[in-house]
């Protein structure tokens, strides 16, 4: 019987050592990598939270602090600006996985990947700039004339080039995800309504922040990273509840 032998012979063709078909075998580990991508893009943005509350917030107004006193903020600055830069290959590695699991085809998902990590090489150097090599500015000065033009101008210069990529960030970031949105509600994967959220966020948040009325300061940069967490956080979540279907596959 040459339709049984054909059978039999797909059959093995299709088993891997442990038993399971080849079909099988790519399903479980696309379940595994969407667990995986699910938990790396909760603790991404978790990162990003507690990174948010825990930034020093300028007060303003001259405050005179002692050396014990700056000792301890420097030490909180680059701590808190590490903990965001241990978050990005959180995001990434969780970005992936929603990227895999969202192409359909056209490839948009993986333009979305492109453009997230631009966003996230900004996002690196951004609080490397701050609380790395701002605090080292920062010593110097107090080891040196505090009150120099030539200090506050660099440090000004730091500034500059901290927001600049933030900028860049958020631009890069909020454009992926409006894709992978756009995505989930075209394709009506993951979730809709987390699709529709992600659709407006990218304006409300891009838009503001171009005209001026929305700066990326503690507070500001903090609104755009909590919102950003929302997303992300539901996007792992459902991530990990991701149940793909057995599809029939032809052999030949």
């Amino acid at each position: 019987n040459l339709s049984g032998q054909k059978r039999s012979l797909c059959s093995g063709c299709i088993a891997t050592p442990s038993g399971h078909p080849i079909t099988t075998t790519i399903i479980m580990l696309s379940m595994r990598d969407n667990r995986s991508g699910g938990i790396a893009l909760i603790c991404g943005a978790i990162s990003g939270i507690i990174t948010m509350i825990l930034h020093p917030v300028s007060g303003g107004g001259g405050h005179v602090v002692t050396a014990a006193q700056f000792e301890k903020l420097a030490a909180l600055l680059t701590g808190v600006h590490v903990l965001a830069i241990i978050g990005i290959p959180f995001l990434f590695l969780g970005a992936l996985a929603l990227s895999r699991h969202l192409e359909m085809g056209s490839r948009l998902a993986l333009a979305g990947l492109v453009i997230y990590s631009l966003g996230l090489v900004a996002v690196m150097i951004a609080p490397a700039i701050s609380g790395l090599v701002g605090t080292g500015v920062l010593r110097k000065m107090v080891a040196h004339d505090p009150g120099s033009d030539q200090w506050r101008l660099l440090m000004e210069y730091n500034f500059l080039i901290n927001q600049a990529f933030a900028k860049i960030f958020v631009v890069a970031s909020c454009a992926a995800i409006a894709i992978w949105s756009f995505l989930m509600v075209k394709g009506r994967r993951v979730s809709i309504a987390l699709g529709v959220y992600g659709l407006l966020l990218a304006p409300v948040i891009v838009m503001p922040m171009m005209s001026g009325s929305l700066s990326l300061d503690a507070h500001g940069f903090g609104l755009v990273v909590f919102s950003q967490a929302i997303w992300l956080i539901i996007a792992g979540i459902l991530l990990i509840r991701t149940n793909v279907a057995l599809q029939p596959v032809a052999h030949g």
